[in-house]
Protein backbone atom coordinates (compact mmCIF):
# COMPACT_ATOMS: atom_id res chain seq x y z
CA UNK A 1 0.00 0.00 0.00
CA UNK A 2 1.47 3.55 -0.99
CA UNK A 3 1.55 6.24 1.62
CA UNK A 4 1.33 9.43 1.11
CA UNK A 5 2.80 12.16 3.82
CA UNK A 6 0.57 15.48 4.49
CA UNK A 7 2.13 18.27 6.29
CA UNK A 8 -0.37 21.10 7.76
CA UNK A 9 -2.51 18.55 8.28
CA UNK A 10 -5.37 19.61 10.81
CA UNK A 11 -6.32 22.33 8.18
CA UNK A 12 -9.38 21.93 5.76
CA UNK A 13 -7.51 19.74 3.01
CA UNK A 14 -5.43 17.73 5.48
CA UNK A 15 -8.48 16.91 7.38
CA UNK A 16 -10.37 16.40 4.14
CA UNK A 17 -7.54 13.92 2.71
CA UNK A 18 -8.20 11.98 5.64
CA UNK A 19 -11.86 11.27 5.27
CA UNK A 20 -11.21 9.95 1.71
CA UNK A 21 -8.31 8.29 1.63
CA UNK A 22 -8.80 5.51 -1.25
CA UNK A 23 -7.81 2.06 -0.24
CA UNK A 24 -4.84 1.75 -2.43
CA UNK A 25 -3.99 4.06 0.04
CA UNK A 26 -2.58 4.99 3.65
CA UNK A 27 -2.00 8.58 4.90
CA UNK A 28 0.00 9.92 7.22
CA UNK A 29 -0.76 14.17 8.33
CA UNK A 30 1.57 15.97 10.05
CA UNK A 31 0.71 19.09 11.46
CA UNK A 32 3.08 22.02 12.47
CA UNK A 33 3.61 20.22 15.94
CA UNK A 34 5.28 17.27 14.59
CA UNK A 35 6.97 18.62 11.51
CA UNK A 36 7.04 22.64 11.50
CA UNK A 37 7.64 22.99 7.71
CA UNK A 38 10.35 25.61 8.21
CA UNK A 39 12.85 23.21 10.15
CA UNK A 40 14.57 21.67 7.37
CA UNK A 41 15.82 18.72 10.03
CA UNK A 42 12.34 17.91 10.99
CA UNK A 43 11.44 17.64 7.74
CA UNK A 44 13.99 15.48 6.27
CA UNK A 45 13.09 13.45 9.26
CA UNK A 46 9.59 13.11 8.61
CA UNK A 47 10.43 12.01 5.09
CA UNK A 48 12.72 9.46 6.58
CA UNK A 49 10.57 8.08 9.25
CA UNK A 50 7.58 7.67 6.81
CA UNK A 51 9.44 7.44 3.60
CA UNK A 52 5.90 8.10 1.62
CA UNK A 53 5.49 8.01 -2.00
CA UNK A 54 3.96 11.48 -2.27
CA UNK A 55 3.61 13.70 -0.30
CA UNK A 56 0.89 16.75 0.18
CA UNK A 57 2.23 20.64 1.63
CA UNK A 58 -0.97 22.12 2.52
CA UNK A 59 0.88 24.02 5.19
CA UNK A 60 0.78 27.68 4.86
CA UNK A 61 -0.13 31.09 6.85
CA UNK A 62 -3.36 31.38 5.14
CA UNK A 63 -4.97 34.52 7.52
CA UNK A 64 -4.96 37.24 4.54
CA UNK A 65 -5.44 40.21 6.16
CA UNK A 66 -3.21 39.19 9.24
CA UNK A 67 -0.24 38.57 6.37
CA UNK A 68 -0.09 42.04 6.25
CA UNK A 69 1.24 42.81 9.37
CA UNK A 70 2.71 39.53 9.79
CA UNK A 71 4.88 39.49 6.27
CA UNK A 72 7.62 37.95 7.79
CA UNK A 73 5.95 35.27 9.30
CA UNK A 74 3.77 34.61 5.76
CA UNK A 75 7.19 34.37 4.15
CA UNK A 76 8.50 31.80 6.66
CA UNK A 77 5.70 29.53 6.14
CA UNK A 78 4.55 30.37 2.68
CA UNK A 79 8.04 30.26 0.89
CA UNK A 80 10.80 29.44 2.63
CA UNK A 81 8.81 26.75 4.15
CA UNK A 82 7.67 25.18 1.00
CA UNK A 83 11.34 25.80 -0.24
CA UNK A 84 12.28 23.15 2.98
CA UNK A 85 9.79 20.83 1.31
CA UNK A 86 10.53 20.84 -1.94
CA UNK A 87 14.41 20.46 -1.22
CA UNK A 88 13.12 17.68 0.42
CA UNK A 89 11.12 16.09 -1.18
CA UNK A 90 13.60 16.16 -4.76
CA UNK A 91 16.63 14.87 -2.48
CA UNK A 92 14.43 11.69 -1.22
CA UNK A 93 13.31 11.65 -4.88
CA UNK A 94 9.65 11.56 -3.46
CA UNK A 95 6.25 13.09 -5.12
CA UNK A 96 5.44 16.42 -4.60
CA UNK A 97 2.48 18.19 -4.59
CA UNK A 98 2.04 21.72 -3.20
CA UNK A 99 -1.14 23.62 -2.85
CA UNK A 100 -0.97 27.43 -3.86
CA UNK A 101 -4.21 29.97 -4.74
CA UNK A 102 -6.04 31.87 -7.00
CA UNK A 103 -4.45 35.23 -4.98
CA UNK A 104 -1.35 34.71 -6.81
CA UNK A 105 -3.14 37.28 -9.61
CA UNK A 106 -4.71 41.06 -9.11
CA UNK A 107 -8.16 40.33 -10.35
CA UNK A 108 -7.89 42.91 -13.37
CA UNK A 109 -8.53 39.99 -15.86
CA UNK A 110 -12.33 39.75 -17.52
CA UNK A 111 -11.32 36.18 -18.80
CA UNK A 112 -10.64 32.79 -16.44
CA UNK A 113 -6.78 32.63 -15.47
CA UNK A 114 -5.21 29.64 -16.74
CA UNK A 115 -2.62 28.16 -15.61
CA UNK A 116 0.43 29.74 -17.71
CA UNK A 117 -1.11 33.68 -17.01
CA UNK A 118 0.71 35.91 -15.33
CA UNK A 119 1.31 36.07 -12.01
CA UNK A 120 0.46 39.52 -10.33
CA UNK A 121 -0.65 39.55 -6.70
CA UNK A 122 -2.16 42.56 -4.81
CA UNK A 123 -1.33 41.33 -1.05
CA UNK A 124 1.56 39.99 1.24
CA UNK A 125 -0.49 36.21 1.23
CA UNK A 126 -0.56 35.99 -2.44
CA UNK A 127 2.95 37.87 -2.52
CA UNK A 128 4.16 34.86 -0.29
CA UNK A 129 2.49 32.12 -2.33
CA UNK A 130 3.80 32.87 -5.37
CA UNK A 131 7.06 33.26 -3.99
CA UNK A 132 6.50 29.56 -2.63
CA UNK A 133 5.36 28.41 -5.84
CA UNK A 134 8.56 29.75 -7.82
CA UNK A 135 10.95 28.08 -4.78
CA UNK A 136 9.34 24.83 -5.42
CA UNK A 137 9.63 24.84 -9.26
CA UNK A 138 13.12 25.63 -8.98
CA UNK A 139 14.04 23.68 -6.40
CA UNK A 140 11.59 20.52 -7.22
CA UNK A 141 10.66 20.35 -11.24
CA UNK A 142 8.90 17.54 -11.61
CA UNK A 143 6.70 18.53 -8.76
CA UNK A 144 3.15 19.39 -8.95
CA UNK A 145 1.52 22.98 -8.04
CA UNK A 146 -2.55 23.02 -7.83
CA UNK A 147 -3.73 26.49 -7.42
CA UNK A 148 -7.16 26.27 -5.20
CA UNK A 149 -9.50 28.94 -4.37
CA UNK A 150 -12.16 29.94 -1.46
CA UNK A 151 -11.97 26.93 0.33
CA UNK A 152 -14.52 26.02 2.76
CA UNK A 153 -15.89 22.56 4.73
CA UNK A 154 -18.12 21.51 7.78
CA UNK A 155 -15.14 22.64 10.09
CA UNK A 156 -12.77 25.02 10.55
CA UNK A 157 -12.13 28.69 9.45
CA UNK A 158 -14.00 29.66 6.52
CA UNK A 159 -16.52 31.64 4.83
CA UNK A 160 -19.43 29.79 4.70
CA UNK A 161 -18.79 28.91 8.60
CA UNK A 162 -18.82 32.53 8.87
CA UNK A 163 -22.64 32.92 7.23
CA UNK A 164 -23.94 30.32 9.15
CA UNK A 165 -22.87 31.19 12.56
CA UNK A 166 -23.86 35.23 11.77
CA UNK A 167 -27.57 34.20 10.05
CA UNK A 168 -28.20 31.75 12.61
CA UNK A 169 -28.00 34.31 15.43
CA UNK A 170 -29.69 36.66 13.41
CA UNK A 171 -30.00 40.42 11.43
CA UNK A 172 -28.72 41.58 8.40
CA UNK A 173 -25.33 40.32 6.75
CA UNK A 174 -23.27 42.68 4.62
CA UNK A 175 -21.84 40.80 1.93
CA UNK A 176 -19.40 41.98 -1.14
CA UNK A 177 -20.95 41.38 -4.27
CA UNK A 178 -18.08 42.49 -6.61
CA UNK A 179 -15.89 40.13 -5.48
CA UNK A 180 -15.80 37.07 -7.94
CA UNK A 181 -14.29 33.44 -7.71
CA UNK A 182 -15.28 30.02 -7.02
CA UNK A 183 -16.05 28.39 -3.37
CA UNK A 184 -14.11 25.29 -3.22
CA UNK A 185 -15.48 22.23 -0.94
CA UNK A 186 -12.55 20.93 0.82
CA UNK A 187 -13.70 17.51 -0.04
CA UNK A 188 -13.42 18.20 -3.56
CA UNK A 189 -10.10 18.82 -3.55
CA UNK A 190 -8.98 16.31 -1.60
CA UNK A 191 -10.60 13.72 -4.10
CA UNK A 192 -8.86 15.68 -7.24
CA UNK A 193 -5.48 15.53 -4.76
CA UNK A 194 -5.82 11.61 -4.63
CA UNK A 195 -6.60 11.39 -8.35
CA UNK A 196 -3.54 13.37 -8.33
CA UNK A 197 -1.51 11.13 -6.74
CA UNK A 198 -2.67 8.46 -8.68
CA UNK A 199 -1.10 10.02 -11.65
CA UNK A 200 2.75 10.84 -10.98
CA UNK A 201 3.53 12.39 -14.35
CA UNK A 202 0.91 15.20 -14.31
CA UNK A 203 3.27 17.80 -13.19
CA UNK A 204 3.89 21.67 -13.31
CA UNK A 205 0.52 23.91 -12.56
CA UNK A 206 -2.45 23.06 -11.78
CA UNK A 207 -6.11 24.85 -11.78
CA UNK A 208 -8.63 23.20 -9.45
CA UNK A 209 -12.24 24.53 -7.80
CA UNK A 210 -15.59 23.37 -7.88
CA UNK A 211 -17.65 23.85 -11.12
CA UNK A 212 -19.55 27.51 -11.86
CA UNK A 213 -18.55 31.01 -10.65
CA UNK A 214 -20.18 33.24 -7.60
CA UNK A 215 -19.26 36.41 -5.65
CA UNK A 216 -19.38 36.31 -1.85
CA UNK A 217 -22.72 37.17 -1.76
CA UNK A 218 -23.77 34.77 -3.61
CA UNK A 219 -22.00 31.92 -1.80
CA UNK A 220 -24.04 33.77 1.62
CA UNK A 221 -27.23 33.33 -0.04
CA UNK A 222 -26.89 29.79 -0.58
CA UNK A 223 -26.40 29.34 3.03
CA UNK A 224 -29.58 31.93 4.04
CA UNK A 225 -31.60 29.48 1.29
CA UNK A 226 -30.48 26.56 2.60
CA UNK A 227 -30.56 27.42 6.45
CA UNK A 228 -34.59 28.75 5.26
CA UNK A 229 -35.10 24.79 3.86
CA UNK A 230 -34.00 22.90 7.00
CA UNK A 231 -35.99 25.42 9.47
CA UNK A 232 -32.98 27.20 11.22
CA UNK A 233 -33.10 30.57 9.50
CA UNK A 234 -34.21 33.03 12.27
CA UNK A 235 -36.58 35.96 11.50
CA UNK A 236 -34.84 38.89 10.26
CA UNK A 237 -31.89 37.26 9.39
CA UNK A 238 -30.97 38.56 5.48
CA UNK A 239 -28.02 38.90 3.53
CA UNK A 240 -27.40 42.48 2.03
CA UNK A 241 -25.06 42.72 -0.94
CA UNK A 242 -22.57 45.71 -0.77
CA UNK A 243 -19.36 46.74 -3.05
CA UNK A 244 -15.85 46.37 -1.93
CA UNK A 245 -15.51 49.97 -0.88
CA UNK A 246 -17.99 49.63 1.70
CA UNK A 247 -16.08 46.52 3.43
CA UNK A 248 -12.49 48.21 3.41
CA UNK A 249 -10.06 45.51 4.74
CA UNK A 250 -6.24 45.52 5.76
CA UNK A 251 -5.04 43.21 2.20
CA UNK A 252 -6.87 43.78 -1.05
CA UNK A 253 -8.82 40.95 -2.65
CA UNK A 254 -9.07 40.27 -6.03
CA UNK A 255 -11.91 41.55 -7.65
CA UNK A 256 -11.65 38.47 -9.94
CA UNK A 257 -9.99 35.11 -9.54
CA UNK A 258 -11.83 33.12 -11.75
CA UNK A 259 -9.38 29.83 -12.40
CA UNK A 260 -9.53 28.24 -15.58
CA UNK A 261 -9.57 24.78 -14.72
CA UNK A 262 -10.90 22.30 -17.34
CA UNK A 263 -7.88 21.21 -18.92
CA UNK A 264 -6.60 20.68 -15.31
CA UNK A 265 -9.82 18.80 -14.56
CA UNK A 266 -8.87 16.48 -17.34
CA UNK A 267 -5.11 16.02 -16.37
CA UNK A 268 -5.96 15.23 -12.91
CA UNK A 269 -9.28 12.87 -13.90
CA UNK A 270 -11.69 14.43 -11.84
CA UNK A 271 -14.27 16.89 -12.83
CA UNK A 272 -16.04 18.54 -9.01
CA UNK A 273 -19.80 19.52 -8.97
CA UNK A 274 -21.21 22.98 -9.03
CA UNK A 275 -20.38 25.46 -6.08
CA UNK A 276 -23.53 25.63 -4.62
CA UNK A 277 -23.95 21.77 -4.14
CA UNK A 278 -20.59 22.16 -1.65
CA UNK A 279 -21.72 25.35 -0.30
CA UNK A 280 -25.12 23.18 0.54
CA UNK A 281 -22.82 20.45 2.04
CA UNK A 282 -21.11 22.70 4.05
CA UNK A 283 -23.82 24.44 5.90
CA UNK A 284 -25.89 21.27 6.60
CA UNK A 285 -22.54 19.79 7.93
CA UNK A 286 -22.24 22.88 10.64
CA UNK A 287 -25.48 22.67 11.41
CA UNK A 288 -25.15 19.21 12.52
CA UNK A 289 -22.21 19.19 14.10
Amino acid sequence: MRRLLVLGGRGQVGSALRRTVPGTWSIISHDVDETDIRDEGAVRSAIADVRPDAIVNCAAFTNVDAAEVRAEEAQALNAIGAEIVARAAASSTVRLIHLSTDYVFDGRATSPYRPESEARPSSVYGRTKLEGEQRVRSNAPDSTIVRTAWIHSGGGANFVATAVRRLTSGGAMRVVDDQIGTPTRADELASALWCLADRPQVTGILHFTDAGVASWFDVAATVLETLRSAGRLPEGASVVPIATTDYPTPARRPPYSVLDKHDSWQSIGYVPPHWRNGVVASTLELLNA
